[in-house]
């Protein structure tokens, strides 16, 4: 199944809250530099649109395999009726 990975998914969450927790740090702190603040809050956000865009391919994934699961029960269920039928004719 294609999808994001458990590992990359903890690893860009971590991220997250970390620098989530230096911009709450440095929101009290009057002698941070804006350019410092400006780069997190960059890093912040490019972390999260990558996590939105791995959860919508798992989203993705999930529904794909779903369908074939179905499709699959699907032809197994109209292969056994059939089988079934043979064996009541014979």
């Amino acid at each position: 199944m294609q999808g994001i990975e458990p590992k990359f998914h903890s690893s860009i969450t971590d991220r997250m809250e970390y620098y989530r927790g230096l911009l709450k740090k440095a929101a009290g702190d009057p002698d941070i530099q804006p350019s410092d603040m400006i780069s997190k809050v960059s890093e912040l956000s490019e972390l999260y649109e990558d996590y939105l865009a791995q959860k919508k391919q798992l989203e993705r994934s999930i529904k794909n395999y779903r369908q074939y699961h179905n499709d699959l029960r699907k032809q197994l269920t109209l292969r056994v009726r059939e089988l079934k039928r043979k064996v009541k004719q014979r």
